[in-house]
């Protein structure tokens, strides 16, 4: 695939026109068929204005950036630039496998693009299964569906979520007013339990906007039929800053939670 063909199916996954990309990069329309044919080849700024706009993830960003011939963004990382220094994305999900906790990795737009074992088993899922699409794997998204809904202690994570999304570095969420991605996002969380829809209005009123620094974390109160309550202290650590990669490692806070995981290991 050509850069210029991944830039339109980017776009065509939120459902925008070539018109409406126009309007929201500030780059002409006959310009942007003209990048997605190959016809012609963009500046810099001018592809970075259509990536902002689309709200594109680093991973696929960088990627996107270097097919054209552009360096991407944070090249020189690390103790004197040395390669190497960040995880790459299979490096960061393999290195997940080895936990004995739920570990999963999240780009910088709340996407899960990773799970080990025994998240999947804690969840309930089939991860590449079940969630086939950067979408699809966004917390957000899934914060509406019952099979997580229903487990997690919801007013106690979701405003982490709220909080990302209202203090973004690719711009700040708006409810009425959002970006292409995030309209797309929440649209597709509205499909969920309406109970969880209604208080996530509630709650995007009470919550400030967060910018996360490079180490943070969140609690979660899980509750699991036949197993019990477990408490962990989701601890997120940056696995690369130019991919916007973070390790999410959901640490037991308790012996029982111990006990807990052990039963759903067995399943």
């Amino acid at each position: 695939m050509t850069w210029g063909s991944e830039l339109a199916e980017f776009r065509r996954a939120l459902h925008l026109s070539r018109e409406d990309l126009a309007r929201l990069s500030s780059v002409s329309s006959p310009t942007i068929k003209a990048y997605e044919t190959g016809v012609r080849r963009p500046t810099r700024p001018l592809l970075v204005a259509m990536l902002n706009a689309l709200k594109v993830e680093r991973t696929a960003r960088n990627r996107l950036l270097m097919t054209a011939g552009f360096a991407p963004d944070g090249w020189v990382l690390g103790p004197d630039g040395v390669q190497g220094y960040m995880f790459d994305l299979q490096e960061a999900v393999e290195f997940v496998k080895t936990f004995r906790w739920p570990a999963f990795v999240m780009n910088d737009v709340l996407e899960v693009v990773g799970v080990n074992s025994i998240c999947e088993k804690l969840w309930g899922i089939d991860f590449e299964a079940e969630f086939p699409t950067p979408l699809d794997r966004n917390m957000l998204r899934v914060a509406s569906d019952p099979r997580f809904a229903d487990k997690v202690d919801w007013d106690e994570m979701v405003p982490y979520a709220i909080a990302v999304f209202k203090g973004h570095h690719l711009g700040p969420e708006d409810i009425d007013r959002g970006s292409p991605y995030f309209t797309e996002l929440l649209g597709r969380f509205m499909q969920g339990d309406a109970k969880y829809v209604n208080r996530f209005f509630e709650l995007w009123q009470q919550t400030e906007p967060h910018a996360p620094k490079v180490r943070w974390s969140y609690p979660v109160t899980w509750t699991e039929p036949g197993v019990g309550v477990m408490h962990f202290e989701s601890v997120v650590n940056t696995a690369s800053a130019p991919d916007g990669l973070a390790f999410n490692d959901w640490i037991p806070c308790d012996a029982a939670t111990w006990e807990c995981l052990e039963k759903i290991a067995k399943r």
